[in-house]
């Protein structure tokens, strides 16, 4: 399991891990101490996520969420935009660079996990066949500060899942790993065109997002017995119909996951994804009758989109300006709130998961 780093990228605090406690210290002289949300009994826990965070242009969006009092923030990708072609990663070392000097600005008072999208990976869209991958997770370890005995440290890839006690239930985070392993992707037949803007999906049965080792380890994970479940993947998992990329460029990898979705622990789960610089919410129902919902949050601070996609499983319009999403997870009540918020902290859509 994934610990909080020692030591953040930005300088608002840094976090010590002791026995079974995590003991946050303000970088001012006097220290504040408190018990990490790993250890703590929350009847409630607040959890933020966003994607999409240019490196050089203005984040106002980041006043409002730090008036949220969260617990955590999930960065899930394109963290910072360095697509590098060059085996000397320049532009993406400059990016990482900008955004440390970003966030000692913003002077953030919540702990950041992490995953990374292309962007961040080192190449817009890449896959496994990007030559110089392991470098730029090298950078992307170093910038989080990811812990050197962390197992993502020693395996190939950014896999891993956290575990929380609320209020002694258990809520579970998975993070995949959508590009380390993911093979090429197939262009469109007719670019620009609506449903196929830039891919289509292909029928290869043999190809994989995740990999073998991913797929084997994700499988033990949804088994285990937890009362809250968020898998965060980089790219858009339900959504069908629109000629971006997401999991419908491989359909049966797709389909695999939603299978084994149906057979796992829990009558209710939720994806949390980027990448597509709008928000919106998404369901499916399994062949068993367990519900999968998905919320897509992007872009923190680089929209552009003007038009509504087509979107079957979608539920209402996509959100095309900069938000971020909220989750409340509730012992109490046994739910989920997931919103989205614009830049002014105002809910603009959202779901409750109950389970």
């Amino acid at each position: 399991m994934s610990k909080y780093h020692k030591r953040s990228p930005i300088p608002m605090k840094s976090i010590l891990f002791i026995n079974m406690f995590f003991f946050l210290v303000s970088c001012s002289n006097k220290p504040r101490v408190i018990i990490s949300p790993k250890m703590k009994n929350y009847d409630q826990m607040k959890i933020g996520f966003g994607s999409c965070l240019k490196q050089d242009k203005p984040m106002p969006i980041f006043n409002s969420i730090k008036k949220e009092d969260l617990d955590l923030f999930l960065m899930i990708g394109d963290n910072v935009y360095g697509d590098s072609e060059g085996e000397d990663l320049k532009e993406l070392k400059l990016a990482y660079k900008a955004q440390r000097k970003n966030f000692q600005k913003l002077d953030l008072d919540f702990p950041f996990e992490t995953i990374w999208d292309d962007h961040d990976y080192g190449m817009n869209d890449a896959g496994a066949d990007y030559p110089h991958k392991e470098n730029s997770k090298d950078l992307f370890l170093n910038f989080w500060d990811i812990s050197p005995d962390d197992v993502r440290r020693f395996r190939e890839g950014l896999y891993f899942d956290l575990m929380y006690k609320v209020n002694n239930k258990g809520l579970q985070i998975i993070f995949l790993d959508t590009r380390t392993f993911r093979d090429s992707l197939m262009p469109s037949d007719k670019i620009g065109e609506k449903g196929k803007e830039r891919y289509i999906p292909n029928p290869d049965s043999s190809l994989t997002i995740l990999g073998t080792d991913q797929w084997d380890w994700l499988e033990k994970k949804l088994i285990q017995k937890v009362d809250f479940r968020i898998i965060v993947s980089s790219i858009q998992v339900l959504p069908i119909g629109h000629g971006w990329e997401s999991w419908d460029n491989f359909p049966y990898q797709r389909k695999k996951l939603i299978k084994m979705i149906d057979k796992a622990s829990l009558d209710q789960t939720l994806f949390i994804s980027g990448d597509r610089h709008r928000g919106g919410i998404y369901k499916v129902k399994t062949n068993s009758g367990k519900i999968i919902s998905e919320v897509t949050s992007s872009s923190l601070n680089a929209s552009f989109l003007n038009e509504e996609e087509y979107g079957p499983l979608r539920v209402g319009k996509t959100f095309i300006e900069e938000n971020y999403g909220v989750i409340i997870v509730d012992s109490k009540n046994n739910d989920m709130f997931v919103g989205i918020k614009n830049i002014n902290g105002e809910i603009v859509r959202n779901v409750t998961i109950s389970n």
